[in-house]
């Protein structure tokens, strides 16, 4: 039951990028923070509605964001401070690639996470009357960067 949960996310996701003729995962929009939307007046109720739901997928992923900035930052410390007591080559090989598969871990589940939980609310938005889309938050884990996909609307 799980996989053809997993399967059936990662199918809308690859159904929602081909919406949109020739754009491709790297070519999505990437802006420097989470987007927030005010509530405007004029916006009826359920556009309203949908609209706090939107904050509030996006304050989700923010959240995820951080927590797993803050894991990354105690690994990367962590593995700092393992590879400057170390004097043996091989070990310190060792250390930086047990570090790269946690760290690269840490950021591949934040992203799956992500990608759920912005397909939920993507899902949510347009049944709600709200056109909205994927954009990238590009957004640094200790030495690494990473993009990770909140929501945008585009109109409603």
């Amino acid at each position: 039951m799980f996989k053809k949960s997993i399967a059936a996310v990662t199918f809308s996701f690859l159904m929602i990028l081909s919406l949109v003729p020739g754009v491709s995962a790297e070519e999505l929009l990437v802006v420097s923070e989470v987007p927030y939307y005010e509530i405007e007046e004029g916006m009826s109720a359920e556009v309203q509605e949908a609209i706090r739901e939107i904050n509030s997928v996006n304050a989700r992923i923010e959240a995820e964001i951080v927590k797993n900035q803050e894991k990354a930052s105690e690994l990367h410390a962590e593995y700092i401070s393992k590879l400057a007591s170390e004097e043996d080559e091989a070990k310190q090989a060792e250390l930086t690639a047990n570090y790269e598969e946690e760290i690269s871990h840490l950021i591949k589940a934040l992203q799956k996470k992500a990608e759920e939980i912005t397909l939920e609310g993507i899902k949510d938005a347009t049944e709600s009357g709200i056109e909205a889309d994927i954009v990238l938050v590009e957004e640094d884990f200790a030495d690494k960067t990473a993009k990770i996909d909140p929501i945008v609307v585009v109109s409603w």
